[in-house]
């Protein structure tokens, strides 16, 4: 789950974030908007390839097939 903190606290507790990321990400607000998102490096890869996988709708459609065997 995403747990949003202020830019100031999240500038007061960088590293203490940087070890929680694994847990769950970070949305950082500043001046009360969304500015950024910290979150642990796997997951941002995951999420990247996923994003790949369904730029490509016949790569999607192919694996769509093999599941149903």
């Amino acid at each position: 789950m995403l747990k949003a903190i202020n830019a100031t606290e999240g500038k007061k507790k960088f590293l203490e974030l940087l070890d929680n990321c694994k847990e769950h990400p970070f949305l950082i607000i500043r001046k009360g908007k969304p500015a950024a998102v910290l979150m642990d490096s796997e997951l941002y890869e995951s999420i990247m390839e996923t994003i790949k996988f369904y730029a490509y709708p016949e790569i999607a459609k192919e694996v769509k097939k093999w599941k149903k065997r």
